[in-house]
């Protein structure tokens, strides 16, 4: 155990890979002062990987991984220990200052530089000074030498080019938030690459993984019990932003987002990748403004800016830090529990034309927010709102969002 300022253990246990520096960024913004260090844990999702492939190699790794606890709070050795003992005071202290961790595996990529294991870092400030931000998030909890600690976050960690390719690492970020609204179980990469490679593919081979493709994501999906609705995204110079709306209206429900993108070196040459969209930032009226996404090859939470007056084009580190010419969504997958029926083409449709009506008021400051909900998480809200004849709603078998256009 090993209880330093913030600033000293970068290099040493991160690295500096992109994914390295852009965590110790994200943590300086985040305020962070000290971080607790665990030398040797146990990280089940690695152990379970390390099982299924490391364990057979020639120079196989150590099983043990690091993990870093980061705080807020300014604290030596001898303070953590008196924690322990415990000291209410500072025990409460440690608690309220805790910022989450991250796990370092115990194996290295191509450049020398250490793989980023399971990580779970707070989110942004949900409240700016004009803007609110909508975050993906599931309850962390971590046990430090006996001290309960908490995070709302959503895992991150990057792909390792043995056991998990971008895709499966987006599933893995993905099943955690799945896992409490449908009861899905969670699995690591390994296993994720696993139940995808028995779908049709182009021959690939379990380990080293090559990546997935779009029918097995979307087979990996069906094969936990869920559907999965693919988006398509509108070709064209001035395309229209269904990515926001999508992310609205599921980000916000819980469900997440994960986008295969095309990244363009020249106009014959470009890459695939997958990302999660874990959030995004909005304004008074609901429009986004910025979105957040998990990427793994640069890091969990990761700003996003439209490149266009859409966000199908992006401006992110692929662009500014890895000098490709344009980051463009080319599909969206969302994985849905089979019995919500109503697919989002036909919400999408009717709710443009109720944009259009409510597009008068708006130098009023009326606005429109399209996402998916509970009837009656619906209801409790409209309960404390001065809507006229909302009596309807209540007594209303029909989906809220039909309720809420029967108002108007």
């Amino acid at each position: 155990m090993k209880v330093l300022p913030f600033e000293s253990p970068f290099y040493e246990y991160l690295g500096r890979s992109p994914v390295g520096s852009y965590l110790s960024k994200y943590l300086s913004e985040l305020n962070a002062k000290t971080v607790v260090i665990e030398e040797d844990y146990v990280d089940k999702n690695f152990l379970i990987d390390y099982a299924k492939f490391y364990a057979r190699s020639f120079n196989a790794p150590l099983r043990f991984t690091k993990r870093l606890h980061f705080f807020s709070a300014e604290f030596g050795e001898r303070e953590f220990r008196e924690a322990l003992t415990p000291n209410r005071e500072l025990l409460k202290n440690l608690q309220k200052s805790y910022l989450g961790f991250v796990i370092v595996k115990p194996i290295r990529s191509r450049e020398g530089e250490p793989f980023i294991g399971c990580t779970n870092l707070k989110t942004y400030p949900i409240k700016t000074s004009h803007d609110t931000r909508i975050f993906l998030t599931c309850t962390c909890e971590a046990s430090l030498y006996g001290i309960p600690l908490t995070v709302e976050s959503l895992p991150f960690q990057t792909q390792d080019q043995a056991v998990a390719a971008c895709a499966t690492t987006a599933l893995w970020t993905s099943l955690s938030p799945l896992r409490g609204l449908f009861s899905i179980p969670l699995l690591s990469p390994a296993e994720i690459t696993e139940k995808a490679i028995a779908y049709p593919g182009l021959g690939e081979r379990h380990f080293p993984s090559s990546g997935l493709n779009i029918f097995q994501i979307a087979g990996f999906i069906n094969s936990i019990g869920l559907d999965t609705e693919k988006i398509k995204i509108p070709d064209g110079k001035n395309p229209e932003d269904i990515v926001s709306n999508v992310v609205r209206a599921y980000i916000k429900a819980g469900i997440p987002v994960i986008a295969g993108i095309k990244l363009k070196r020249t106009n014959l040459e470009y890459d695939h990748h997958a990302v999660v969209i874990s959030g995004y930032r909005c304004n008074s009226l609901g429009e986004v403004a910025e979105l957040y996404v998990h990427d793994d090859q640069i890091g969990p939470y990761s700003r996003v800016k439209c490149a266009d007056n859409s966000f199908v084009d992006w401006e992110n580190e692929w662009i500014s830090r890895d000098g490709y010419k344009q980051v463009r969504v080319d599909f969206l997958l969302v994985p849905i529990y089979p019995k919500i029926r109503l697919a989002f083409g036909h919400i999408h449709s009717i709710h443009k034309e109720y944009q259009k009506y409510v597009a008068q008021f708006k130098d009023s400051g009326i606005g429109t927010e399209f996402f998916l909900t509970l009837l009656n998480s619906y209801k409790r809200f409209l309960l404390h709102q001065p809507v006229p004849i909302k009596w309807k709603c209540f007594l209303s078998h029909y989906l809220a969002f039909f309720g809420l256009l029967e108002l108007f």
